[in-house]
C-alpha cells in the first residue's frame, strides 16, 4: 500500500538535496530558469526547478533569521504489519505533538496518561516509520512531528 505524506525536510537534508541539483544543471540552472518563466519544461525539469527554487525561498529566510521551514510530498510503501500497528494511541502520539510543545517523554506519557515505556515504545516505532525524529536537547531526546499529512492511496 502506498502512502503519500507531506514531510518537514531538516536543513541539512535540503542543503544536501540543493547540491544534487545544482550538479544536475550546473550553470544551466540560469536557463533552467528562463525555460521555466517561458514555459517550456518537461515534467522533470519542472519538478527541479519548483523544488530548487523553494529550497533556495528557504535557506534565504533562514539566512535572514526566520525559522527554517521546507516541506517536501513523498511517497512511501507501507507493510499492512505497519498500518496495523499503526494505532489509534501513536496517532494521538502525533496529533499530541503537534499541538503542544513537549520538553520529555515522561511529559508526554503524563498528558496522555499512559505508561512511559508504552509511549517511548510508540515514539520509537513512529520514528522508524518517519512520522517523527528525535532532537537533542541538552541530555533529552525530545520529538517532533515530521508529516504535516499523510494519504493512503489504494490501488
Amino acid at each position: 500500500m502506498r502512502w503519500r505524506v507531506v514531510k518537514r525536510v531538516p536543513i541539512n537534508e535540503v542543503v544536501n538535496r540543493l547540491a544534487i541539483i545544482e550538479k544536475k544543471y550546473g550553470d544551466s540552472l540560469n536557463k533552467l530558469q528562463e525555460d521555466f518563466l517561458r514555459g517550456r519544461l518537461d515534467r522533470e525539469k519542472f519538478d527541479d526547478y519548483v523544488e530548487w527554487s523553494s529550497m533556495k525561498h528557504a535557506l534565504n529566510a533562514a539566512s535572514e533569521g526566520e525559522d527554517f521551514e521546507y516541506y517536501a510530498e513523498e511517497e512511501m510503501e507501507m507493510s499492512i504489519l505497519k498500518i496495523k500497528s499503526l494505532t489509534m494511541k501513536k496517532l494521538e502520539i502525533c496529533d499530541y505533538i503537534a499541538d503542544q510543545h513537549v520538553t520529555s517523554i515522561n511529559e508526554l506519557a503524563k498528558a496522555l496518561n499512559r505508561n512511559v515505556k508504552n509511549v517511548y515504545n510508540d515514539l520509537k516505532f513512529l520514528e522508524s516509520i518517519g512520522f517523527i525524529s528525535f532532537t537533542k536537547t541538552g541530555k533529552r531526546n525530545m520529538p517532533e512531528l515530521v508529516v504535516q499529512e499523510v494519504t493512503i492511496q489504494l490501488g
